[in-house]
C-alpha cells in the first residue's frame, strides 16, 4: 500500500475540513519525498524517520514544522494500525518522533495596542460619517464591528465566515457557532458582551436595509461597500484588513492572536474558570486551552510575595535606608556593622583575638546611636562576634546567648 492510499482511507473515514485534510496531504507529499511515491508504508520504519527527520531539519526545516508531519502522519499510520488496514505493522514508527521545538514568542496583543487599533478605526468611522469619504479601512463602521467580535469573543476567523443571519438570536443574545465550521465538529454558541452588542445590533439593521436572506453570510464586507466585487467575504479580505492595521500600529495583530490574549486575560480573572475558557474557545482538550495561555508573571510575583509574607521570611530582610545616601546616619550605621563583620571575620579566620584597631569606638557609637536597626533586623551573629571582639574573648557558649540578647536590648533601648 502507497503512502496516497493510505491517506485517502483516512479521509474517507474521517469528515475533516478542507484545511485539515490539506495539512494530512502535505505530511504525506513530505514522506513521499524523502522515501519515494511507490514505498510500502510498512516498509517504512522508525530507523528510516529518524534518517529523515535529521535531514529535513538540517536542511533548515523548523522543528515546529517537523512536529507538525510527526503527529499527523502518527495519527495517520495509528489508524492503518487499528483497523487492520497495515496488518504487519505492530508499534507505530512515529510514536515519539517529535522533538523539542523551541518555545514561540508570546501571541497576546497589548492592551494598549488593542486601545490604539480601536481608537483609530472610531476615528475612520467619524471621518466616512462626516465626510462622506471613503476612508483607508472602509465601510470602517463594518471593520470596526469585525475588529470587536474577534476581541470580545475570540471566534475562529473561519467560523466568522460561516455566520449566518439566522445564527443570531438577539433576543437571548447569543450567536450560533455551527459544527462544520469546527475543528472539533462540535456546535457552539457565544454570548453577546455589552460592549459587541452596539457594533452587532448596527450590523443587522445594515443587513435587513441591504435585504438579506436568513442563510446569507453576515459577515460579508461585499454586501456593504460597492468598493468589494466578490459574492462572499474570504479569509483574504479579513487578512488585508489586519495587515492595514500592523502596518499603522506596528504591531503583530490577527484573529488567531484575539483567541489567545482572551483567554489569557480570562485566566487573570480572580475566578480563573478554565472550564468557561475553554468552553468559549471550543476545544475539546482542555489542554488546548492551556496552551493558549501566556504565564502571567505579574500574579507568579504576587503568589511568591504572599507566600514569603504569611511565612515570616520578609521579618528576615535588611532593610535599606533607600532615601539616605551612603552620608545618612543609617546609612553610615550599617556600613559600619558590615565593615566590623568583615574585619572580625578575616581576625577569626587568621586567629587573631583581639579586637581590631578603632573597632571598641565604632561599637560604642552604634550601640548609642538613636537610629539603630530594630532587633529584628539586627543579626545575632553579628552582635556576638561584636562583642566578642570588643572584649578581647571567647565566643559565647550556648548557655550564655540569653544573657547576650539581653544585655543588646538594655544597650540598645532609647
Amino acid at each position: 500500500m502507497t503512502p496516497q492510499t493510505l491517506l485517502q482511507e483516512y479521509l474517507v473515514d474521517h469528515d475533516l475540513r478542507p484545511a485539515s485534510a490539506k495539512i494530512y496531504s502535505a505530511a504525506i507529499k513530505s514522506l513521499e519525498k524523502h522515501f519515494g511515491k511507490s514505498v510500502d508504508v510498512e516498509a517504512v520504519d522508525r530507523r528510516g524517520i529518524l534518517t529523515w527527520r535529521s535531514k529535513v531539519i538540517d536542511e533548515g526545516l523548523s522543528k515546529r514544522s517537523w512536529n507538525t508531519y510527526s503527529n499527523h502522519l502518527r495519527t495517520i499510520w495509528g489508524y492503518g494500525i487499528e483497523y487492520g488496514i497495515l496488518p504487519n505493522t505492530g508499534m507505530n514508527p512515529f510514536k515519539k518522533t517529535t522533538v523539542i521545538a523551541p518555545r514561540r514568542p508570546s501571541k497576546i496583543i497589548a492592551g494598549e495596542a488593542i486601545h490604539r487599533a480601536r481608537r483609530w478605526l472610531q476615528s475612520l468611522v467619524d471621518q466616512e460619517e462626516s465626510t462622506g469619504e471613503r476612508a483607508r479601512i472602509t465601510p470602517a463602521w463594518f471593520w470596526l464591528a469585525t475588529f470587536e467580535i474577534f476581541y470580545y469573543t475570540g471566534i475562529r476567523l473561519n467560523a466568522l465566515l460561516c455566520i449566518r443571519l439566522r445564527d443570531v438570536d438577539w433576543d437571548q443574545q447569543l450567536i450560533l457557532v455551527r459544527g462544520e465550521t469546527e475543528k472539533t465538529h462540535r456546535e457552539f454558541r457565544i454570548p453577546i458582551p455589552d460592549g459587541l452588542a452596539p457594533h452587532l445590533r448596527q450590523l443587522l439593521e445594515e443587513a435587513a436595509r441591504a435585504g438579506f436572506a436568513a442563510e446569507d453570510q453576515l459577515f460579508n464586507v461585499n454586501r456593504f461597500s460597492r468598493h468589494y466585487k466578490r459574492r462572499e467575504m474570504n479569509s483574504d479580505q479579513v487578512e488585508a484588513m489586519y495587515k492595514k492595521l500592523i502596518d499603522k500600529l506596528g504591531v503583530r495583530m490577527t484573529p488567531h492572536r484575539f483567541r489567545h490574549t482572551l483567554a489569557t486575560d480570562l485566566m487573570k480573572q480572580p475566578e480563573r474558570n478554565i472550564h468557561l475558557t475553554k468552553n468559549l474557545l471550543n476545544h475539546s482538550n482542555i489542554a488546548t486551552t492551556m496552551s493558549y495561555i501566556e504565564a502571567d508573571y505579574d500574579h507568579m510575583r504576587d503568589v511568591l510575595h504572599e507566600r514569603s509574607m504569611q511565612q515570616g521570611a520578609l521579618h528576615l530582610v535588611r532593610r535599606v535606608d533607600e532615601s539616605g545616601a551612603p552620608g545618612s546616619r543609617t546609612g553610615q550605621a550599617q556600613a559600619r556593622i558590615e565593615s566590623g563583620e568583615r574585619r572580625t571575620i578575616q581576625q577569626n579566620h587568621h586567629g587573631g583575638g583581639g579586637p581590631a584597631p578603632g573597632l571598641q569606638q565604632n561599637i560604642e557609637h552604634i550601640c548609642a546611636s538613636p537610629l539603630l536597626p530594630p532587633e529584628e533586623l539586627f543579626p545575632p551573629s553579628l552582635l556576638f562576634n561584636l562583642m566578642t571582639s570588643a572584649i578581647g574573648s571567647t565566643p559565647f557558649a550556648r548557655s550564655s546567648s540569653t544573657e547576650a540578647v539581653t544585655m543588646y536590648s538594655a544597650r540598645a533601648s532609647p
